[in-house]
């Protein structure tokens, strides 16, 4: 990254990728080491996406989760999009890297987002965990045959819930980016949002 607060870092890209054929992680165009995940629930959006070359990406959000839309053309595939904290834990090793915007309409990383948010949407309901952020496990990958390819699928468990802590920070672009309706960021200036937590069973 330029040190230079009046230089915009172009190659700093906080987009998330697995790779179906690696079976690993990219930030931008980066490889990143990653065995868990902290999930900011409040700004997952479900809907359709799209890219060619001529228009390049296309994603038309739902208006909440609960409200189905209708494809929006043939070339559209399901989509989805999440915020989440990346780090790697193993050891000694402790690998703390920015917050990463995963938006993707591919059918393996739709299936794993799926089995993400499978995993903590009825504990998130629990009182014990209001106001937490739930912290996902990275298992591995599996491949599978999709007619005549292949892709694979990221495969997650539940690690438990912890308060967000203070590096978990959405970029003020994407609020702005986005129509409030479709996109329920907390504010990272709150109390919740800016809350610190220690804990010895879950690395964050």
């Amino acid at each position: 990254m330029n040190d230079n607060p009046f230089v915009t870092d172009s190659e700093d890209s906080p987009y998330l990728k697995h790779h179906y054929q690696e079976k690993n992680w990219y930030r931008g165009k980066d490889v990143i080491d990653v065995n868990y995940f902290m999930v900011d629930p409040e700004t997952i959006l479900l809907g359709w996406g799209a890219y060619t070359k001529e228009k390049g990406y296309d994603y038309q959000w739902q208006k909440d989760l609960f409200s189905p839309m209708n494809k929006p053309s043939d070339e559209h595939k399901k989509a989805f999009s999440v915020w989440v904290l990346p780090k790697y834990v193993s050891g000694e090793q402790n690998i703390e890297h920015a917050a990463c915007l995963w938006q993707r309409h591919s059918y393996g990383e739709y299936t794993g987002f799926q089995q993400m948010g499978n995993c903590f949407y009825e504990s998130s309901k629990l009182p014990e965990n209001q106001n937490k952020l739930p912290i996902i496990k990275y298992v591995g990958s599996e491949s599978i045959s999709i007619g005549m390819g292949s892709t694979s699928i990221p495969k997650f468990e539940l690690a438990g819930f912890k308060e967000r802590p203070d590096n978990f920070v959405i970029p003020a672009w994407y609020g702005s980016e986005e129509d409030e309706s479709n996109s329920p960021i907390q504010d990272p200036s709150s109390s919740d949002a800016k809350s610190t937590f220690i804990d010895d069973e879950i690395p964050f």
